[in-house]
């Protein structure tokens, strides 16, 4: 029995290889053969075969022809393939099948990277980046079709028909005047909250905590009001008078945490003042034209983390011509909040801006050891404009960053680490006239179309930004938060919100 068992074991053995040895002798003349007749073969071969055979050989010419190169690429391979990938087609491409889908979606470094480019500025990585990438796509996509936004129109005749002449915004409460005339809106629904009158006519005004209003007039001095707001009603009364400048008032700023109030004015001059006293601390008298912009830097606020700054505090002023950065420390002998006003004048930082005659651009910011502002010059009306946008460090006094929009540029609103909100002349067309800008590569990431606003100051009063933080990071927009408010025709106020689009971008 066991000779036969051993008999039969050579027989297969012989008949294996012999099938080796002819199919290998097969082989190699069917590689000789030409295209035509190595088809021809194999569809006689396929002719001779059982129906199970055609199956079984249909199964294995699919494996052979159609290999799924995503899921069978190496997971480093194929990360590297996707990061060159756009968002719009990784999406596409998960919904192709399901094991796409899941190989895809695993690739957290590939989704978080493209958050990144997106404008996320989170660091976190305990979250679904794929969903957050959705949902930033998402709202990008909003922002290009203007989608994004909601716009809303106030009507402020309560105040006057005319024009709104100052405007603010400040924790969910939105301030506006018109003559000598006052209202203060709640947010949450545009309820008018406050209503009341100056003893003179308003050019500007500033807001700080919702407590503090500081006015601007056109007979050179300046106002401050407290603020008492509850749910449904505001109160203000008078607490301090300022008294110095002999031309219209064109800009404040102040801030209550080191209890000061800075003005610019036609006259050509910036002052301090002591926000509390009254009292004209210092006279910045260096400017040759009109102060049109000025702002107050403290330093728990502001750029004194750079080495340039540390223990001091800030201030700025801008005309046509110049932006000058004053810098002083913040401790002093007395033990007064503001620090040693003595100091300011020994710091000083001029950008020339050299404008084409009377032309200029408002708008100039500073944030995290970076000055950004408007370089442009007179072009005609049907022409391109040239403007670029510069982000300049006031440490090296380099520039750290150029936008080149090719475009006119109404005002420079604001600038963040991801994004520059900018102001464009009015079209009458609907065409997008309120730009969001990538600050890395100055490309137009979207917009929306705001009406005419008529500058009732050459820094425009009457325009005003809200939440600024989704300038650094989209992660930081929420819908109905205010982008921007304008004071428009007949004593109405056009705000611009952000449209809730489903999708939060949150961890």
């Amino acid at each position: 029995m066991m000779e036969n068992l051993d008999g039969s074991s050579v027989v297969n053995k012989q008949k294996k290889e012999n099938f080796q040895k002819w199919l290998d002798e097969v082989t190699e003349v069917y590689k000789g053969l030409s295209p035509e007749e190595q088809l021809a073969t194999f569809h006689t071969f396929l002719r001779q075969s059982s129906p199970s055979q055609r199956y079984n050989v249909s199964k294995h010419v699919a494996s052979i022809l159609y290999q799924d190169i995503v899921v069978s690429l190496p997971t480093e391979l194929l990360e590297q393939i996707c990061h060159y990938t756009d968002t719009k087609s990784l999406v596409s491409a998960c919904c192709v099948s399901k094991d796409w889908n899941g190989v895809i979606s695993s690739l957290s470094e590939v989704w978080r990277r493209k958050c990144y480019q997106m404008g996320i500025g989170l660091l976190k990585k305990d979250i679904n980046w794929k969903t957050l990438c959705l949902a930033t796509h998402k709202q990008i996509e909003g922002l290009r079709t203007g989608s994004a936004f909601h716009h809303r129109d106030i009507r402020a005749t309560c105040l006057s028909l005319g024009q709104v002449t100052g405007l603010d915004y400040c924790k969910g409460f939105l301030i506006a005047s018109a003559v000598d005339q006052v209202g203060i809106w709640r947010t949450d629904d545009y309820e008018l909250i406050g209503l009341f009158s100056v003893p003179k006519r308003i050019s500007c005004l500033r807001v700080q905590d919702a407590k503090m209003l500081v006015f601007g007039h056109s007979t050179g001095h300046i106002t401050a009001w407290s603020l008492d707001i509850c749910k449904n009603i505001c109160q203000a009364s008078l607490c301090q008078e300022y008294y110095g400048h002999t031309g219209v008032i064109m800009s404040l700023s102040l801030s209550t945490d080191i209890d000061l109030v800075l003005s610019g004015a036609t006259d050509f001059m910036a002052k301090v003042w002591c926000l509390s006293t009254g009292c004209l601390l210092k006279t910045l008298s260096y400017h040759s034209h009109w102060v049109i912009q000025v702002t107050l830097l403290p330093a728990l606020h502001c750029i004194n983390s750079r080495t340039l700054y540390k223990g001091k505090h800030s201030l700025l002023t801008k005309t046509r011509d110049h932006i000058r950065i004053f810098s002083w420390p913040k401790e002093s002998k007395d033990g007064n909040m503001f620090g040693d006003m003595d100091e300011v004048e020994k710091s000083i930082i001029e950008i020339p801006l050299n404008p084409v005659y009377n032309f200029y651009t408002p708008g100039c910011c500073v944030q995290n050891g970076k000055v950004s502002y408007v370089k442009q010059s007179m072009v005609k009306d049907e022409e391109d404009g040239n403007a670029e946008i510069v982000l300049e460090s006031l440490a090296t006094r380099t520039r750290v960053c150029e936008m080149y929009l090719k475009q006119k540029v109404r005002k420079l609103l604001a600038v963040g680490e991801k994004f520059a909100l900018v102001l464009m002349p009015h079209s009458h067309a609907n065409k997008c006239n309120l730009l969001v800008i990538e600050v890395s590569s100055g490309n137009e990431i979207g917009g929306c179309h705001l009406p005419h606003s008529s500058s009732t100051t050459p820094d425009l009063a009457q325009v005003v930004v809200g939440e600024t933080g989704w300038l650094d990071g989209l992660e930081q927009l929420k819908p109905n938060d205010v982008v921007i408010a304008l004071g428009i025709v007949n004593g109405q106020i056009r705000v611009v919100t952000w449209q809730d689009l489903g999708d939060r971008l949150t961890g």
